[in-house]
């Protein structure tokens, strides 16, 4: 076949429109790139006198793992008389003196004169007047997609910094925020996002929808995640902060079975003793249907209402309670009575599936509220406090609804008779109480299909690399403890950890997992995450017992597994510190994920002063906490006694 190149005016003439058709193209895309470079710079100008560049001086280096800042950051003029709004997160490390310098160069001294801990701002005053406050965008213009500019004043005082992002998203973190993915960093926290017209959407803050703490959310700077409370919001309170009033997050003191985007109802499983729930009468079961005028269909809902309000604002609820409908009102607390696990006494079946009539007892601890009600190993928990029983998360949220020296009725099965007991429940002993018998898992009639023995894993896409112990008797039809060991800084103390803690593992059902640190000079904040997806890496392949992962450090890697086990509070369940303190500040005891601790250190050790006050601390807050204390820790990695010891607790994380 041959082919001919066809030619002719017509064909010219198309090719010459289509020349002139992208020609046009390419202009028109170039005047919209201009445009918007025009609005972002008349944006900018509009705030240029309204961003102030702060200058902290001294305090400390460190909160928990996280370095404070001491490089230059932002504020916003939010009063002409000197009021300058920024971020906590500069002013964590409780400096010395803040100096404040102008858009023009003047310099001031600050005065910190109060903090929103609920939206994590900080209110400064300088002796300056005349200044140019921000404009605020009213929360019903505020849009979804619209541009966000996201200023700072840090690299250099005479020109504020600019990110260009998007809102990408409004009423975040609980109602307090609104998302942008704009890049938020130290430099600009405390910077205004503005919109093109100039005005403020909000003021930049480090924030966390799931985490809690005066450092949740620094680890997205940059990563097109960041935050801003709403100027609207801040104005309102305004007043209370001029006045040096410290506000605080709003506490009700109830609990709810939070399950996320897809919770149901928000109906009450806890009430907290002397909390204002509890003063204004509401009970376990309540469903709150309303709140401040409000309906609430889902739990969410509720969150979202009461996430934005503060520690003495008044909450006005409808409360479904069987057929009646109650109103009840009650005032918001910044703190509430340290809660206090219940305790019954009771080593539930690890078996899987759990008895298809109800919870199977492994073991009763020897004097404890069970033994004195008379429950026996073998015994089939049927029903508590008159809701059916079938497994260990069902007797918990029934034992967790009551107080220390309640009663929990129980109906159980003893070798096909039914009988009816009740058990006085006590105080969660800090520390196991009485020998546990061995419960011995037999080896598996036929091979699993699941890699047993010692190997060597690693992340995808060049992840972290880790080493697994599976004992050889290990079986899926049974719940297995994991224990991750984080080693310290040069020697990881593989070969000793596995000499000494196989035994453990095969006698008490546990799987041990060594993630291994890429950096020499030990574990840093960055490596949590990976450190999680190693323990979900274990937990998606293996059957593991969610009340028995512990997190294990050493030494110079004991604040990193502090900070694994507090981020992680929905996942670890133990703490386990070798021959040092607890130099990361705890969470609040939480009814919903309990967590227990366990430090060991030499008597004569420089660290045991500051191990036994850090314990004493701990029960103080009602954490179950204690201290093994073994001159032989300070000569030998695992102390064969402490070993003896911490595998009987291992054993006992389940225990209810």
């Amino acid at each position: 076949m041959k082919v001919c190149a066809v030619t002719g005016p017509g064909i010219r003439l198309v090719a010459a429109l289509g020349f002139f058709v992208g020609m046009a193209m390419t202009v028109r895309a170039a005047d919209e790139s201009l445009q918007r470079q025009a609005a972002f710079q008349q944006a900018v100008a509009a705030v240029d006198q309204s961003i102030v560049r702060i200058e902290t001086v001294g305090g400390v280096d460190l909160i928990g793992e996280t370095l404070t800042s001491s490089a230059p950051t932002t504020g916003c003029v939010v009063r002409a008389d000197g009021y300058i709004m920024t971020s906590r997160f500069n002013f964590l490390s409780n400096p010395s003196s803040v100096i404040v310098t102008l858009f023009d160069g003047r310099r001031f001294a600050a005065q910190v004169v109060s903090s929103d801990l609920s939206r994590m701002v900080t209110l400064l005053k300088i002796p300056a007047q005349d200044l140019t406050p921000l404009v605020p965008v009213p929360p019903k213009e505020v849009r979804v997609g619209q541009w966000a500019l996201a200023l700072g004043r840090t690299f250099d005082p005479k020109f504020p910094n600019v990110s260009a992002g998007i809102v990408s998203a409004v009423n975040r973190v609980w109602g307090r925020a609104l998302q942008t993915d704009a890049k938020t960093s130290p430099v600009n926290y405390g910077g205004p996002l503005i919109d093109l017209t100039g005005r403020c959407l909000g003021v930049i803050v480090p924030l966390s929808p799931d985490a809690q703490g005066e450092t949740a959310g620094v680890e997205w700077y940059d990563s097109g995640i960041g935050f801003a409370v709403p100027l609207t919001d801040i104005l309102n309170v305004l007043p209370r902060l001029i006045a040096g009033e410290t506000l605080k997050p709003g506490l009700m003191g109830l609990g709810f079975e939070d399950r996320g985007p897809v919770s149901g109802e928000a109906q009450v499983i806890r009430v907290r003793p002397e909390s204002p729930a509890d003063q204004a009468g509401l009970l376990v079961d309540d469903v709150i249907t309303a709140c401040n005028g409000q309906t609430i269909a889902r739990l969410n809902d509720l969150k979202h209402l009461l996430g934005s309000m503060y520690a003495e604002d008044v909450v006005h609820l409808k409360v479904r309670r069987g057929d009646q409908t109650l109103e009840k009102e009650l005032t918001l607390i910044d703190s509430l009575k340290a809660f206090q696990f219940p305790y019954l006494g009771v080593l539930p079946d690890r078996r899987i599936p759990e008895h298809p009539q109800g919870l199977a007892v492994r073991g009763v601890i020897p004097g404890s509220p069970a033994e004195q009600a008379g429950l026996k190993a073998g015994d089939l928990i049927q029903q508590a406090a008159h809701e059916a029983v079938h497994s260990r998360e069902e007797l918990a949220r029934q034992v967790w609804r009551l107080h220390v020296e309640e009663s929990l009725p129980l109906e159980i099965d003893r070798q096909g008779k039914r009988e009816s007991i009740s058990a006085t429940l006590a105080a969660l002993p800090a520390e196991p109480t009485g020998k546990l018998e061995l419960a011995a898992i037999p080896r598996p009639e036929r091979p699993v299909e699941a890699k047993a023995g010692r190997f060597n894993e690693k992340l995808p896409d060049d992840g972290l690399s880790f080493w697994v112990y599976v004992p050889e008797n290990y079986r899926p039809d049974y719940r297995w403890g994991m224990l991750v060991w984080l080693h310290p800084t040069g020697d990881p103390l593989e070969s000793e950890a596995l000499r000494v803690w196989s035994s453990v593992c095969q006698s008490r059902g546990l799987i041990l997992v060594g993630p291994r640190t890429p950096d020499v000079s030990g574990w840093s904040a960055e490596q949590q995450e990976p450190v999680k997806q190693v323990m979900d890496w274990v937990q998606d392949r293996y059957q593991i017992d969610p009340a028995r992962v512990v997190v294990m450090g050493k030494e110079s890697s004991a604040p990193f597994a502090s900070q694994v086990a507090f981020k992680y509070r929905d996942l670890v369940r133990g703490l386990l510190i070798l021959g040092a303190p607890l130099r990361v500040v705890p969470p609040d005891v939480d009814p919903d994920f309990p967590l227990e601790m366990v430090f060991v250190s030499a008597p004569d050790s420089p660290v045991h002063r500051q191990v036994a006050r850090v314990v004493q601390i701990l029960l103080k807050m009602n954490f179950p906490a204690w201290v093994i204390e073994d001159p032989q820790s300070m000569e030998e990695a695992f102390p064969a006694e402490t070993v003896s010891r911490l595998a009987v607790w291992l054993d006992s994380l389940d225990r209810l």
